[in-house]
């Protein structure tokens, strides 16, 4: 006979003890099957032919009831139609797969931001719409796609003609790369490396944006002649000071930028910076000359002497307050006669802005005119240098003779010349490069057969030399 166990009792006081001594899984298998049918749908609510199979065949291979229907196969463009209805895999994944319903059935329908045009969207898009702004995206598009279908329509021209000539001038031979080298496991940028300096391809120059038409050889200024008039030497010789003052105004810029922010100071006051930043915070010598004088009476007073909190009485405060009471008065009378005399101003504004705008209008004109004629007069930019400006020449008074037998040339010709080009866009402007000469150190050998006289001579050349 089997043992029959006692039923053991426990408390089911507490949550936990309950859930711990109380068998229910039959509960949740329940629930389970319950929240599989929300998902699913129940089977009792499905039709036959979406539970059950008709097997017409027997055995292990089941085959479902088609019906006969000729299916035209659909182009790619209506396929591509038909998904747009279709929900992007992306989003699938926010869609609820449960099919119970919303317990709330009169919920409120939230739109998303961006979805109910403001008053402020109004207002653009109405200001969009007055200026053609959606037009012209419209006829940008247009171009466009016009201009994409001419490209494609030429690469499949081009791609269709044969005309190249394989023993051309393009093979590698012609370009003047060695025969050795035209391999295809040799990169292009070795072949270009290697070929000769006369047949290197070399980069031109950008083409000039303006043709510039200038004069061959300037006419000089009249001040610079061997025998000038008064009136002309002297307006040469204006040109002459203003630009050395402006050369002079330019250096002291730079002088006043660069060395002269930075103060000069002597060897002494430098060490006695150096000695006073170095011992703050160091206890400093006793010195008995700078101990304050005794007083004369010998009545002890601290440094800091106590503070009275003496009180205002009534009458202080009321003048306080009346005091204060005044200035506001006062400060509130100024803003108002302020507005009273801004509108007889009103006049004298108007005219005054009306001036500055009109000014401003002018120096606009001035500098757009100036801007075209400049860009018309441009020289052409033929490297990344400027091109040199000419120095204005000129001719002491003393040196002046007014005969063309004693003038003495201080223009080199060939130099002249040479700037002229480069001032009319004919050359490229140049920097001008200056080799260091080294310092050639000399010494003396001495030797058996060195004589005085071969010293002497040395230390002549020597200190000639310095």
């Amino acid at each position: 006979m089997p043992e029959i166990k006692k039923k053991k009792h426990v408390s089911k006081k507490n949550k936990k003890d309950w859930r711990k001594h109380c068998d229910i899984r039959d509960v949740e298998e329940f629930l389970e099957d319950q929240r599989l049918e929300e998902r699913l749908g129940r089977f009792d609510s499905k039709p036959d032919e979406e539970l059950f199979v008709i097997d017409t065949q027997g055995g292990d291979e089941i085959q479902e009831v088609k019906t006969i229907t000729t299916v035209k196969p659909c182009s790619a463009k209506e396929r591509k139609r038909q998904k747009l209805a279709e929900t992007p895999k992306c989003f699938e994944v926010l869609l609820p797969t449960s099919k119970v319903k919303d317990p709330n059935a009169k919920r409120n329908h939230v739109n998303p931001s961006g979805t109910k045009p403001t008053a402020l969207s109004k207002i653009t898009e109405i200001k969009r719409l007055k200026k053609g702004v959606y037009e012209k995206k419209v006829e940008v598009a247009r171009k466009n796609r016009k201009i994409a279908l001419d490209k494609k329509r030429r690469a499949k021209q081009n791609s269709n003609t044969f005309d190249v000539d394989l023993w051309g001038k393009d093979t590698p031979e012609a370009k003047g790369i060695p025969q050795t080298l035209c391999d295809e496991f040799i990169p292009p940028e070795a072949q270009l490396h290697n070929v000769l300096p006369d047949r290197r391809l070399r980069p031109k120059p950008a083409p000039p944006k303006t043709v510039v038409s200038r004069a061959a050889v300037e006419a000089p200024h009249p001040g610079i002649s061997y025998n000038p008039s008064f009136k002309e030497h002297q307006e040469l010789l204006q040109d002459v000071v203003q630009h050395e003052q402006k050369l002079m105004k330019r250096e002291a810029h730079l002088h006043r930028v660069t060395t002269g922010m930075f103060s000069k100071v002597t060897q002494q006051e430098r060490e006695n910076q150096w000695r006073e930043e170095m011992s703050t915070g160091l206890p400093q010598p006793h010195n008995p000359a700078n101990d304050p004088e005794p007083e004369s009476d010998g009545e002890y007073k601290a440094i800091n002497p106590p503070v009275q909190n003496k009180k205002k009485d009534h009458k202080a405060r009321r003048k306080q307050k009346e005091r204060l009471a005044e200035k506001e008065r006062l400060k509130r009378l100024k803003v108002e006669k302020k507005k009273i005399t801004d509108l007889y101003k009103l006049r004298q504004l108007q005219s005054s802005i009306y001036n500055v705008h009109k000014r401003q209008a002018e120096e606009r004109e001035k500098r757009a005119a100036k801007r075209a004629v400049e860009e018309t007069t441009a020289l052409p930019a033929l490297n990344a240098h400027k091109t040199p400006k000419k120095e204005p020449e000129f001719v002491d008074p003393q040196q002046l003779t007014g005969d063309l037998r004693q003038i003495n040339t201080k223009v080199n010709l060939l130099r002249d010349r040479y700037e002229s080009l480069q001032r009319r866009g004919a050359l490229a402007a140049a920097k001008l490069m200056m080799k260091k000469k080294k310092r050639v150190k000399s010494y003396f050998k001495s030797g058996h057969k060195v004589t005085d006289q071969d010293v002497d001579r040395f230390l002549k050349r020597s200190a000639g030399k310095k």
